[in-house]
Protein backbone atom coordinates (compact mmCIF):
# COMPACT_ATOMS: atom_id res chain seq x y z
CA UNK A 1 0.00 0.00 0.00
CA UNK A 2 2.54 2.29 0.54
CA UNK A 3 4.10 1.76 -2.54
CA UNK A 4 0.75 2.64 -4.28
CA UNK A 5 0.74 5.57 -2.50
CA UNK A 6 4.25 6.69 -3.73
CA UNK A 7 3.36 5.49 -7.38
CA UNK A 8 -0.25 6.81 -7.06
CA UNK A 9 1.21 10.34 -6.29
CA UNK A 10 3.84 10.52 -9.19
CA UNK A 11 0.85 9.91 -11.36
CA UNK A 12 -0.98 12.39 -10.37
CA UNK A 13 2.08 15.01 -10.28
CA UNK A 14 1.47 14.38 -14.24
CA UNK A 15 -2.10 14.32 -14.54
CA UNK A 16 -3.20 17.33 -13.90
CA UNK A 17 -1.65 18.90 -17.20
CA UNK A 18 -1.62 15.71 -19.30
CA UNK A 19 -5.58 15.59 -18.96
CA UNK A 20 -6.22 19.09 -20.87
CA UNK A 21 -4.86 17.18 -23.62
CA UNK A 22 -7.26 14.83 -25.34
CA UNK A 23 -6.00 11.19 -25.27
CA UNK A 24 -5.42 9.76 -28.44
CA UNK A 25 -6.15 6.11 -28.79
CA UNK A 26 -3.87 5.94 -31.70
CA UNK A 27 -1.98 2.95 -34.03
CA UNK A 28 1.48 3.10 -33.33
CA UNK A 29 3.97 1.06 -35.02
CA UNK A 30 7.00 2.18 -37.14
CA UNK A 31 7.14 -1.19 -39.40
CA UNK A 32 3.57 -0.26 -41.12
CA UNK A 33 3.54 0.74 -44.83
CA UNK A 34 -0.05 0.25 -45.52
CA UNK A 35 -3.85 0.81 -42.92
CA UNK A 36 -6.62 -1.05 -44.12
CA UNK A 37 -10.06 -0.60 -42.40
CA UNK A 38 -13.08 -2.82 -43.06
CA UNK A 39 -16.22 -1.32 -42.39
CA UNK A 40 -19.01 -3.70 -42.13
CA UNK A 41 -22.84 -2.02 -42.05
CA UNK A 42 -24.74 -2.08 -38.13
CA UNK A 43 -26.38 -4.77 -37.14
CA UNK A 44 -30.50 -5.17 -37.63
CA UNK A 45 -31.84 -5.02 -34.28
CA UNK A 46 -32.21 -8.99 -32.73
CA UNK A 47 -29.47 -10.06 -34.88
CA UNK A 48 -26.13 -11.28 -33.41
CA UNK A 49 -22.87 -9.50 -32.96
CA UNK A 50 -20.53 -11.56 -34.98
CA UNK A 51 -17.51 -12.86 -33.62
CA UNK A 52 -14.54 -10.59 -34.05
CA UNK A 53 -11.21 -11.61 -36.69
CA UNK A 54 -9.49 -13.18 -33.88
CA UNK A 55 -12.02 -15.12 -33.22
CA UNK A 56 -12.35 -16.47 -36.79
CA UNK A 57 -8.98 -16.85 -37.04
CA UNK A 58 -8.69 -18.85 -34.01
CA UNK A 59 -11.93 -21.34 -35.50
CA UNK A 60 -10.03 -21.65 -38.83
CA UNK A 61 -6.43 -23.14 -36.67
CA UNK A 62 -8.68 -25.23 -34.72
CA UNK A 63 -10.12 -26.28 -37.97
CA UNK A 64 -7.09 -27.34 -39.60
CA UNK A 65 -5.93 -29.56 -36.35
CA UNK A 66 -9.04 -31.78 -37.14
CA UNK A 67 -8.25 -34.86 -39.03
CA UNK A 68 -10.65 -36.56 -39.02
CA UNK A 69 -13.02 -36.58 -41.63
CA UNK A 70 -16.71 -36.15 -41.46
CA UNK A 71 -16.28 -34.68 -38.22
CA UNK A 72 -19.34 -33.36 -36.39
CA UNK A 73 -17.36 -31.30 -33.70
CA UNK A 74 -14.87 -29.19 -35.26
CA UNK A 75 -11.34 -28.71 -33.52
CA UNK A 76 -12.21 -31.86 -30.59
CA UNK A 77 -10.28 -34.81 -32.61
CA UNK A 78 -8.35 -36.24 -30.18
CA UNK A 79 -5.87 -37.99 -32.77
CA UNK A 80 -2.49 -36.48 -31.40
CA UNK A 81 -0.23 -34.84 -34.00
CA UNK A 82 3.17 -33.13 -34.21
CA UNK A 83 2.82 -29.25 -35.45
CA UNK A 84 5.31 -28.41 -37.49
CA UNK A 85 5.15 -24.33 -38.49
CA UNK A 86 8.21 -22.03 -40.26
CA UNK A 87 8.57 -18.31 -38.15
CA UNK A 88 5.93 -16.33 -39.55
CA UNK A 89 3.10 -19.11 -38.75
CA UNK A 90 4.42 -19.21 -35.66
CA UNK A 91 3.55 -15.98 -34.65
CA UNK A 92 0.42 -16.43 -36.54
CA UNK A 93 -0.37 -18.95 -34.30
CA UNK A 94 1.32 -17.49 -31.00
CA UNK A 95 -1.79 -14.90 -29.88
CA UNK A 96 -4.58 -17.43 -30.70
CA UNK A 97 -3.33 -20.67 -28.88
CA UNK A 98 -1.10 -20.85 -26.41
CA UNK A 99 0.44 -24.32 -25.65
CA UNK A 100 -2.46 -25.55 -23.42
CA UNK A 101 -4.70 -24.75 -26.00
CA UNK A 102 -2.54 -26.61 -29.15
CA UNK A 103 -2.40 -29.94 -26.35
CA UNK A 104 -6.32 -29.84 -26.39
CA UNK A 105 -6.34 -29.89 -30.08
CA UNK A 106 -4.24 -32.80 -29.86
CA UNK A 107 -0.97 -31.09 -30.88
CA UNK A 108 1.79 -33.24 -28.79
CA UNK A 109 5.02 -31.39 -30.09
CA UNK A 110 5.69 -28.05 -32.01
CA UNK A 111 8.61 -27.65 -34.02
CA UNK A 112 10.20 -25.03 -36.59
CA UNK A 113 10.82 -26.69 -39.62
CA UNK A 114 13.89 -24.83 -39.74
CA UNK A 115 14.84 -26.92 -36.78
CA UNK A 116 16.39 -30.15 -36.40
CA UNK A 117 13.82 -32.88 -35.78
CA UNK A 118 13.94 -36.20 -35.10
CA UNK A 119 11.46 -39.10 -36.35
CA UNK A 120 8.31 -39.43 -34.81
CA UNK A 121 6.50 -42.75 -35.47
CA UNK A 122 2.85 -43.21 -35.21
CA UNK A 123 2.43 -39.88 -35.00
CA UNK A 124 0.84 -37.65 -37.78
CA UNK A 125 2.44 -33.82 -38.85
CA UNK A 126 0.25 -31.18 -39.62
CA UNK A 127 2.12 -28.77 -41.67
CA UNK A 128 1.81 -24.79 -40.97
CA UNK A 129 3.61 -22.80 -43.43
CA UNK A 130 4.23 -20.65 -46.28
CA UNK A 131 4.16 -21.23 -49.83
CA UNK A 132 8.26 -20.63 -50.34
CA UNK A 133 10.63 -23.05 -52.30
CA UNK A 134 12.73 -23.28 -49.07
CA UNK A 135 9.64 -24.51 -47.00
CA UNK A 136 8.56 -26.65 -50.04
CA UNK A 137 12.14 -28.18 -50.28
CA UNK A 138 12.28 -28.76 -46.45
CA UNK A 139 8.59 -30.51 -46.87
CA UNK A 140 9.87 -32.72 -49.57
CA UNK A 141 13.43 -33.98 -47.78
CA UNK A 142 11.26 -34.76 -44.31
CA UNK A 143 8.84 -36.99 -46.56
CA UNK A 144 11.90 -38.29 -48.20
CA UNK A 145 13.60 -38.99 -44.78
CA UNK A 146 10.42 -40.67 -43.23
CA UNK A 147 10.32 -38.06 -40.47
CA UNK A 148 6.28 -38.76 -40.21
CA UNK A 149 4.12 -41.64 -41.34
CA UNK A 150 1.99 -38.61 -42.89
CA UNK A 151 1.61 -35.67 -43.52
CA UNK A 152 -1.09 -33.00 -44.04
CA UNK A 153 -0.11 -30.14 -45.36
CA UNK A 154 -1.05 -26.57 -44.97
CA UNK A 155 -0.06 -23.23 -46.57
CA UNK A 156 -0.52 -20.16 -44.79
CA UNK A 157 -1.70 -18.46 -48.55
CA UNK A 158 -2.64 -19.61 -51.83
CA UNK A 159 0.34 -21.45 -53.01
CA UNK A 160 1.25 -20.88 -56.74
CA UNK A 161 1.22 -23.60 -59.15
CA UNK A 162 4.71 -23.90 -60.01
CA UNK A 163 5.25 -24.20 -56.24
CA UNK A 164 2.66 -26.95 -55.82
CA UNK A 165 4.07 -28.75 -59.50
CA UNK A 166 7.66 -28.93 -57.81
CA UNK A 167 6.05 -30.57 -54.48
CA UNK A 168 4.21 -32.79 -56.09
CA UNK A 169 7.14 -34.04 -58.43
CA UNK A 170 9.33 -33.68 -55.37
CA UNK A 171 7.63 -36.51 -53.58
CA UNK A 172 6.90 -38.42 -56.31
CA UNK A 173 10.79 -38.29 -56.72
CA UNK A 174 11.05 -39.33 -52.91
CA UNK A 175 8.44 -42.09 -53.28
CA UNK A 176 6.63 -40.62 -50.55
CA UNK A 177 3.61 -40.10 -52.14
CA UNK A 178 1.75 -42.21 -49.57
CA UNK A 179 2.93 -39.92 -46.82
CA UNK A 180 0.81 -37.04 -48.38
CA UNK A 181 -2.87 -36.87 -46.53
CA UNK A 182 -4.27 -33.66 -47.43
CA UNK A 183 -2.80 -30.08 -49.07
CA UNK A 184 -4.78 -27.56 -48.49
CA UNK A 185 -5.08 -23.38 -48.92
CA UNK A 186 -5.59 -21.73 -45.25
CA UNK A 187 -5.45 -18.42 -45.93
CA UNK A 188 -4.49 -17.19 -42.63
CA UNK A 189 -1.35 -14.92 -43.54
CA UNK A 190 -2.11 -12.68 -41.14
CA UNK A 191 -1.73 -12.18 -37.50
CA UNK A 192 -5.07 -11.47 -35.25
CA UNK A 193 -4.06 -9.24 -32.45
CA UNK A 194 -7.58 -8.44 -31.11
CA UNK A 195 -11.46 -8.75 -31.95
CA UNK A 196 -11.20 -5.75 -34.25
CA UNK A 197 -6.91 -5.32 -35.20
CA UNK A 198 -4.60 -7.76 -37.49
CA UNK A 199 -1.28 -7.21 -38.69
CA UNK A 200 0.34 -8.41 -41.98
CA UNK A 201 3.50 -9.13 -39.59
CA UNK A 202 5.95 -7.62 -42.54
CA UNK A 203 8.84 -5.96 -39.98
CA UNK A 204 10.31 -2.58 -41.82
CA UNK A 205 7.85 -2.69 -44.44
CA UNK A 206 7.39 0.89 -44.67
CA UNK A 207 11.32 1.41 -44.56
CA UNK A 208 11.09 -1.53 -47.33
CA UNK A 209 8.54 -0.11 -49.82
CA UNK A 210 9.98 3.79 -49.60
CA UNK A 211 13.64 2.42 -49.83
CA UNK A 212 15.06 4.78 -52.80
CA UNK A 213 17.43 1.56 -53.58
CA UNK A 214 14.64 -1.24 -54.15
CA UNK A 215 14.02 -2.40 -57.14
CA UNK A 216 10.83 -2.83 -59.15
CA UNK A 217 10.96 -6.48 -58.78
CA UNK A 218 11.14 -6.18 -55.04
CA UNK A 219 8.27 -3.84 -54.60
CA UNK A 220 5.94 -6.37 -56.85
CA UNK A 221 6.87 -9.27 -54.23
CA UNK A 222 6.38 -6.95 -51.44
CA UNK A 223 2.86 -5.67 -53.24
CA UNK A 224 1.95 -9.61 -53.64
CA UNK A 225 2.65 -10.15 -50.04
CA UNK A 226 0.62 -7.45 -48.72
CA UNK A 227 -2.22 -8.83 -51.27
CA UNK A 228 -1.13 -12.45 -49.91
CA UNK A 229 -2.09 -11.19 -46.43
CA UNK A 230 -5.80 -8.83 -47.24
CA UNK A 231 -6.75 -11.69 -49.03
CA UNK A 232 -6.27 -14.11 -46.07
CA UNK A 233 -8.04 -11.63 -44.06
CA UNK A 234 -11.26 -11.20 -46.36
CA UNK A 235 -11.67 -15.14 -47.07
CA UNK A 236 -11.30 -15.52 -42.61
CA UNK A 237 -14.19 -12.74 -42.14
CA UNK A 238 -15.90 -14.12 -45.26
CA UNK A 239 -15.87 -10.49 -46.67
CA UNK A 240 -16.49 -9.45 -50.49
CA UNK A 241 -16.18 -5.94 -49.88
CA UNK A 242 -15.97 -2.56 -52.38
CA UNK A 243 -12.34 -1.39 -52.27
CA UNK A 244 -11.46 2.34 -52.25
CA UNK A 245 -8.04 3.57 -52.14
CA UNK A 246 -6.09 7.21 -53.18
CA UNK A 247 -4.28 6.93 -56.70
CA UNK A 248 -1.17 6.93 -57.58
CA UNK A 249 0.72 5.40 -54.39
CA UNK A 250 1.29 2.30 -53.14
CA UNK A 251 -1.75 1.61 -51.76
CA UNK A 252 -3.39 1.36 -55.24
CA UNK A 253 -0.98 -0.63 -56.79
CA UNK A 254 -2.34 -3.28 -53.35
CA UNK A 255 -6.34 -2.12 -54.33
CA UNK A 256 -5.71 -3.45 -57.73
CA UNK A 257 -3.87 -6.68 -57.60
CA UNK A 258 -6.35 -7.80 -54.51
CA UNK A 259 -9.17 -6.99 -56.60
CA UNK A 260 -7.36 -9.14 -59.71
CA UNK A 261 -6.58 -11.74 -57.11
CA UNK A 262 -10.12 -12.04 -56.03
CA UNK A 263 -11.77 -12.47 -59.40
CA UNK A 264 -9.43 -14.70 -60.70
CA UNK A 265 -10.24 -16.82 -57.54
CA UNK A 266 -13.92 -16.18 -58.56
CA UNK A 267 -13.48 -17.37 -62.09
CA UNK A 268 -10.89 -20.50 -61.56
CA UNK A 269 -12.49 -21.92 -58.30
CA UNK A 270 -16.01 -21.17 -59.41
CA UNK A 271 -18.84 -21.85 -56.60
CA UNK A 272 -16.16 -23.27 -53.82
CA UNK A 273 -14.39 -20.02 -54.36
CA UNK A 274 -17.92 -18.21 -53.54
CA UNK A 275 -18.16 -20.25 -50.27
CA UNK A 276 -14.91 -18.01 -49.27
CA UNK A 277 -16.99 -14.70 -49.27
CA UNK A 278 -20.10 -16.04 -48.16
CA UNK A 279 -21.22 -14.92 -44.67
CA UNK A 280 -23.68 -17.59 -44.58
CA UNK A 281 -20.70 -20.35 -44.18
CA UNK A 282 -20.04 -18.82 -40.78
CA UNK A 283 -23.79 -17.88 -39.78
CA UNK A 284 -22.86 -14.41 -38.77
CA UNK A 285 -24.24 -11.66 -40.96
CA UNK A 286 -26.73 -13.48 -42.95
CA UNK A 287 -29.27 -10.31 -42.87
CA UNK A 288 -26.09 -8.21 -44.08
CA UNK A 289 -25.59 -11.06 -47.21
CA UNK A 290 -29.61 -11.69 -48.02
CA UNK A 291 -29.33 -7.84 -48.57
CA UNK A 292 -26.31 -7.92 -50.38
CA UNK A 293 -25.04 -5.18 -48.52
CA UNK A 294 -21.03 -4.83 -48.68
CA UNK A 295 -18.53 -4.29 -46.08
CA UNK A 296 -16.04 -1.35 -47.49
CA UNK A 297 -12.15 -1.53 -47.63
CA UNK A 298 -10.10 0.93 -47.50
CA UNK A 299 -6.70 1.56 -48.13
CA UNK A 300 -4.05 3.93 -48.06
CA UNK A 301 -0.40 4.25 -47.82
CA UNK A 302 0.71 5.30 -44.74
CA UNK A 303 2.20 8.71 -45.69
CA UNK A 304 -1.42 9.97 -45.04
CA UNK A 305 -0.64 9.91 -41.43
CA UNK A 306 3.00 9.57 -40.19
CA UNK A 307 2.67 11.76 -37.75
CA UNK A 308 0.78 8.95 -35.67
CA UNK A 309 4.20 6.92 -35.98
CA UNK A 310 6.34 9.37 -34.76
CA UNK A 311 3.78 11.38 -31.43
CA UNK A 312 4.70 9.81 -27.74
CA UNK A 313 1.56 8.29 -26.64
CA UNK A 314 -0.36 8.62 -23.46
CA UNK A 315 -2.22 5.70 -23.48
CA UNK A 316 -1.95 2.40 -21.91
CA UNK A 317 -1.63 0.06 -24.65
CA UNK A 318 0.19 2.49 -27.12
CA UNK A 319 2.97 2.88 -24.30
CA UNK A 320 3.11 -0.65 -23.93
CA UNK A 321 4.14 -0.75 -27.57
CA UNK A 322 6.32 2.30 -27.78
CA UNK A 323 8.12 2.12 -24.21
CA UNK A 324 7.95 -1.46 -23.91
CA UNK A 325 8.51 -3.03 -27.31
CA UNK A 326 5.24 -5.08 -26.73
CA UNK A 327 4.49 -7.39 -30.43
CA UNK A 328 2.58 -10.22 -30.44
CA UNK A 329 0.51 -9.23 -27.53
CA UNK A 330 3.91 -9.79 -25.41
CA UNK A 331 5.78 -7.58 -23.71
CA UNK A 332 9.12 -8.19 -21.32
CA UNK A 333 9.42 -6.10 -17.93
CA UNK A 334 11.81 -6.63 -15.45
CA UNK A 335 10.54 -6.96 -11.82
CA UNK A 336 12.30 -7.06 -8.61
CA UNK A 337 12.68 -10.84 -7.53
CA UNK A 338 13.82 -11.78 -4.43
CA UNK A 339 17.50 -11.05 -4.37
CA UNK A 340 16.25 -7.50 -4.72
CA UNK A 341 18.19 -7.26 -8.27
CA UNK A 342 15.60 -6.58 -11.50
CA UNK A 343 15.33 -9.81 -13.97
CA UNK A 344 13.02 -10.19 -17.26
CA UNK A 345 9.40 -11.04 -16.67
CA UNK A 346 7.56 -12.37 -20.15
CA UNK A 347 3.75 -11.20 -20.10
CA UNK A 348 0.80 -11.89 -22.51
CA UNK A 349 -1.78 -9.56 -22.68
CA UNK A 350 -4.60 -9.40 -24.57
CA UNK A 351 -8.57 -9.07 -24.62
CA UNK A 352 -8.96 -12.39 -22.79
CA UNK A 353 -7.20 -10.09 -19.82
CA UNK A 354 -10.40 -7.99 -18.34
CA UNK A 355 -8.22 -5.50 -17.09
CA UNK A 356 -6.44 -4.81 -20.26
CA UNK A 357 -9.55 -5.29 -22.07
CA UNK A 358 -10.85 -2.46 -20.33
CA UNK A 359 -8.63 0.00 -19.91
CA UNK A 360 -6.26 -0.40 -23.12
CA UNK A 361 -6.97 2.86 -24.70
CA UNK A 362 -6.95 4.64 -20.96
CA UNK A 363 -4.54 7.44 -20.49
CA UNK A 364 -1.97 6.19 -18.29
CA UNK A 365 -3.01 8.17 -15.52
CA UNK A 366 -6.23 6.53 -14.79
CA UNK A 367 -4.55 3.11 -15.58
CA UNK A 368 -2.69 3.40 -12.78
CA UNK A 369 -6.11 4.57 -10.46
CA UNK A 370 -7.51 1.48 -12.14
CA UNK A 371 -4.68 -0.79 -10.95
CA UNK A 372 -5.06 0.99 -7.39
CA UNK A 373 -8.63 0.41 -7.29
CA UNK A 374 -7.81 -3.63 -8.14
CA UNK A 375 -5.89 -3.71 -5.54
CA UNK A 376 -7.73 -2.71 -3.14
CA UNK A 377 -10.67 -4.51 -4.30
CA UNK A 378 -8.95 -7.57 -4.26
CA UNK A 379 -7.51 -6.83 -0.24
CA UNK A 380 -11.04 -6.13 0.57
CA UNK A 381 -12.56 -9.67 -1.28
CA UNK A 382 -9.30 -11.50 0.75
CA UNK A 383 -10.13 -10.17 4.23
CA UNK A 384 -13.83 -11.17 3.34
CA UNK A 385 -13.01 -14.66 2.96
CA UNK A 386 -10.73 -14.53 5.86
CA UNK A 387 -13.20 -12.94 8.47
CA UNK A 388 -14.15 -15.17 11.87
CA UNK A 389 -17.62 -15.58 11.98
CA UNK A 390 -19.86 -17.25 14.82
CA UNK A 391 -21.83 -20.02 12.48
CA UNK A 392 -23.42 -22.94 12.92
CA UNK A 393 -21.73 -25.94 11.07
CA UNK A 394 -23.87 -26.27 7.82
CA UNK A 395 -23.21 -22.27 7.25
CA UNK A 396 -19.36 -22.95 7.69
CA UNK A 397 -19.81 -26.05 5.44
CA UNK A 398 -21.24 -23.77 2.78
CA UNK A 399 -18.83 -20.76 3.29
CA UNK A 400 -16.17 -23.23 2.74
CA UNK A 401 -17.51 -24.55 -0.45
CA UNK A 402 -18.54 -20.68 -2.13
CA UNK A 403 -14.54 -19.68 -0.69
CA UNK A 404 -13.38 -22.94 -2.58
CA UNK A 405 -14.99 -21.94 -5.53
CA UNK A 406 -14.02 -18.79 -5.12
CA UNK A 407 -10.11 -19.54 -5.27
CA UNK A 408 -9.56 -19.96 -9.03
CA UNK A 409 -11.01 -16.56 -9.46
CA UNK A 410 -8.88 -14.70 -6.69
CA UNK A 411 -5.69 -16.45 -7.99
CA UNK A 412 -6.15 -14.92 -11.37
CA UNK A 413 -7.04 -11.55 -10.35
CA UNK A 414 -3.97 -11.69 -8.17
CA UNK A 415 -1.71 -12.71 -11.39
CA UNK A 416 -3.34 -9.92 -13.27
CA UNK A 417 -3.10 -7.30 -10.42
CA UNK A 418 0.60 -8.16 -10.44
CA UNK A 419 1.19 -8.39 -14.03
CA UNK A 420 -0.11 -4.94 -14.50
CA UNK A 421 1.30 -3.23 -11.40
CA UNK A 422 4.98 -4.78 -12.63
CA UNK A 423 4.08 -2.99 -16.39
CA UNK A 424 2.54 0.49 -15.01
CA UNK A 425 5.80 0.32 -12.73
CA UNK A 426 7.99 0.06 -15.91
CA UNK A 427 6.40 2.65 -18.02
CA UNK A 428 6.67 4.83 -14.71
CA UNK A 429 9.79 4.54 -14.74
CA UNK A 430 10.37 5.40 -18.36
CA UNK A 431 8.22 8.26 -17.91
CA UNK A 432 10.03 9.80 -15.07
CA UNK A 433 13.46 8.65 -16.47
CA UNK A 434 12.64 10.64 -20.19
CA UNK A 435 10.08 12.77 -19.08
CA UNK A 436 7.76 11.71 -21.79
CA UNK A 437 4.98 13.24 -20.27
CA UNK A 438 6.49 17.05 -21.14
CA UNK A 439 7.06 15.26 -24.92
CA UNK A 440 3.44 14.51 -25.05
CA UNK A 441 2.16 17.73 -23.86
CA UNK A 442 4.49 19.52 -26.12
CA UNK A 443 3.62 17.47 -28.95
CA UNK A 444 -0.35 17.55 -28.22
CA UNK A 445 -0.32 21.42 -28.47
CA UNK A 446 1.61 21.82 -31.46
CA UNK A 447 -1.25 21.89 -33.65
CA UNK A 448 -3.13 24.67 -31.53
CA UNK A 449 -0.17 27.35 -30.64
CA UNK A 450 1.83 29.31 -33.32
CA UNK A 451 4.77 28.38 -35.10
CA UNK A 452 7.10 30.31 -33.19
CA UNK A 453 5.81 29.37 -29.86
CA UNK A 454 5.91 25.47 -30.97
CA UNK A 455 9.47 26.31 -32.11
CA UNK A 456 10.63 28.13 -28.92
CA UNK A 457 9.57 25.04 -26.80
CA UNK A 458 10.78 22.63 -29.00
CA UNK A 459 14.73 24.25 -28.75
CA UNK A 460 14.51 24.92 -25.42
CA UNK A 461 14.03 20.88 -24.97
CA UNK A 462 16.32 19.92 -27.67
CA UNK A 463 18.99 21.80 -25.45
CA UNK A 464 17.96 20.16 -21.72
CA UNK A 465 20.39 17.09 -22.04
CA UNK A 466 18.10 15.79 -18.83
CA UNK A 467 14.92 15.27 -21.02
CA UNK A 468 14.07 12.17 -23.08
CA UNK A 469 16.98 10.70 -25.55
CA UNK A 470 18.31 11.58 -28.21
CA UNK A 471 15.26 9.53 -30.44
CA UNK A 472 13.00 10.94 -28.57
CA UNK A 473 13.76 14.42 -29.27
CA UNK A 474 14.06 13.06 -33.26
CA UNK A 475 11.03 12.27 -32.86
CA UNK A 476 9.39 15.40 -31.44
CA UNK A 477 11.38 17.59 -34.33
CA UNK A 478 9.71 15.67 -37.18
CA UNK A 479 6.19 15.95 -35.02
CA UNK A 480 6.87 19.59 -35.18
CA UNK A 481 7.64 19.61 -39.03
CA UNK A 482 4.46 17.46 -39.82
CA UNK A 483 2.12 19.27 -37.33
CA UNK A 484 3.37 22.76 -39.05
CA UNK A 485 3.71 23.47 -42.54
CA UNK A 486 4.13 27.25 -41.96
CA UNK A 487 7.61 26.59 -40.13
CA UNK A 488 9.89 28.90 -41.75
CA UNK A 489 13.47 27.83 -43.20
CA UNK A 490 15.48 29.88 -40.70
CA UNK A 491 12.72 28.39 -37.72
CA UNK A 492 13.38 24.83 -39.15
CA UNK A 493 17.31 24.90 -39.59
CA UNK A 494 17.94 26.63 -35.95
CA UNK A 495 15.96 23.59 -34.65
CA UNK A 496 18.04 20.67 -37.23
CA UNK A 497 21.23 22.37 -35.74
CA UNK A 498 20.17 22.23 -32.30
CA UNK A 499 19.28 18.23 -32.94
CA UNK A 500 22.59 17.77 -34.22
CA UNK A 501 24.27 19.52 -31.71
CA UNK A 502 23.03 17.08 -28.94
CA UNK A 503 24.19 14.31 -31.13
CA UNK A 504 20.94 13.82 -33.21
CA UNK A 505 20.56 12.57 -36.86
CA UNK A 506 18.13 14.57 -38.89
CA UNK A 507 18.15 12.48 -41.87
CA UNK A 508 14.29 11.96 -40.86
CA UNK A 509 13.99 15.61 -41.72
CA UNK A 510 15.48 15.49 -45.29
CA UNK A 511 13.26 12.45 -45.99
CA UNK A 512 10.34 14.21 -45.15
CA UNK A 513 11.44 17.63 -47.16
CA UNK A 514 11.77 14.98 -50.64
CA UNK A 515 8.59 13.44 -49.99
CA UNK A 516 6.65 16.68 -49.57
CA UNK A 517 8.42 17.77 -52.86
CA UNK A 518 7.14 14.50 -54.86
CA UNK A 519 3.78 15.02 -53.34
CA UNK A 520 3.84 18.78 -54.54
CA UNK A 521 4.48 17.23 -58.23
CA UNK A 522 1.77 14.34 -58.41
Amino acid sequence: RCWLKQFRSKLLTTQASSNKSRPRKDLHHPSICLLAFLFFTHLVPGEMAAPGIQELQRSALVRMFDLEENSESWGKSQTWKVLVYDTFCKEVVAPLLKVGGLRNNGVTLHLNLNGERLPVEDTPAVYFVEPTDDNIAKIIQDLEDGLYPSCYINFASMGPRAQLEDLAKGTLVAGATHRVAAVFDRYLSFVSLSPTLFSLNLPAAYRTIHSPSIEEHQILQYVERIVDGLLSVLVTLRALPIIRCPPNEVAEMVARRLEERIRELLTKSGSSAADLFSASALAVGAAAAESGQRPLLCIVDRDVDLVTMLNHTWTYQAMAHDILGMRLNRLTVPVVGDGGSPQPKVYDVDDGDAFWAAHAGDPFPAVAEAVTEAVEEFQRKREEMHAPSDIGAEDMTSDLAAAFSALPEMTELKRSIDMHTNIATALMKEVEARQLHQYYEMEDQFSSQSSSTSASQLEQLLNDSGQGTILDKTRALLVLYLTKQSLSAAQLQALVEALETCGGDASGITYLQHLASIRSMM
